[in-house]
């Protein structure tokens, strides 16, 4: 995909993944929309930021009637909003298990759809769904966090195959450990020193968007 002058959302932008895509992203002519429950924390002058919770439909909702202010089509969604759960089940209150399923997966599809109906309805565009590769992994300390993103895996690969007879693009990509410190403030003192760049990932996550298009990509540190 040629990025200049295509608009561009992206979810769960305050930090992060996100982030990084967000700044990365303002540097390829797109017109960009940043959704996220801290949207002022993204310091992207120039894209639109709208503030909105992804655990609520109807904050999604009303998300997307602003976006539509602005702009006739959505070429390209990357759907990053996610939180960690790195806890024994025993342990897991249901406040957190509730939270982990509402924003990982819940959200995850409450804004996919809102893209995919406008990008149908055109018969072109490409979705993102940012897992994880506890979406292809089973984890004895995460089985929570293991539970919404396998779940989002099976909605990405259905999207897919709806995509086809609509004319829209889906891909999952899978990245391992990143150093993003809000996202392990979860396990304090947690050794991260030896996980991906968060930059580095957004970068090959810019690279696949430009190249051609793939249903699934894992990105990991490679072994030493």
């Amino acid at each position: 995909m040629d990025l200049d002058n295509k608009s561009v959302v992206i979810v769960g932008a305050s930090s992060g993944l996100g982030k990084a895509l967000a700044k990365l992203l303002s540097k390829e002519g797109t017109n960009l929309f940043l959704i996220s429950r801290k949207v002022a924390l993204s310091n992207i002058p120039s894209a639109i930021k709208i503030a909105a919770d992804v655990r609520k439909a109807e904050n999604i909702k009303i998300a997307f009637e602003e976006i539509d202010k602005h702009t006739g089509s959505i070429d390209l969604l990357i759907n990053c909003a996610g939180i960690g759960l790195l806890k024994d089940l025993r342990e897991s209150t249901i406040e957190e298990i509730n939270d982990v399923i509402d924003t990982d997966l819940k959200g995850a599809i409450y804004v996919a759809q809102e893209v995919y109906k406008r990008m149908a309805e055109k018969g072109s565009g490409h979705i993102i769904n940012i897992v994880s590769t506890s979406g292809l992994r089973a984890r004895p300390m995460e089985t929570v966090y293991c539970a919404a993103k396998w779940g989002l895996r099976g909605f990405t690969e259905s999207l897919q195959v709806a995509g086809e007879e609509t004319g829209v693009k889906v891909t999952g990509v899978y990245p391992g450990g990143m150093k993003s410190e809000n996202f392990w403030k979860i396990t304090p003192g947690k050794d991260i020193s030896g996980f991906m760049d968060q930059n580095e990932v957004a970068q090959k996550i810019i690279d696949l968007i430009k190249g051609d298009y793939q249903k699934e990509v894992t990105i990991e540190r490679p072994k030493k």
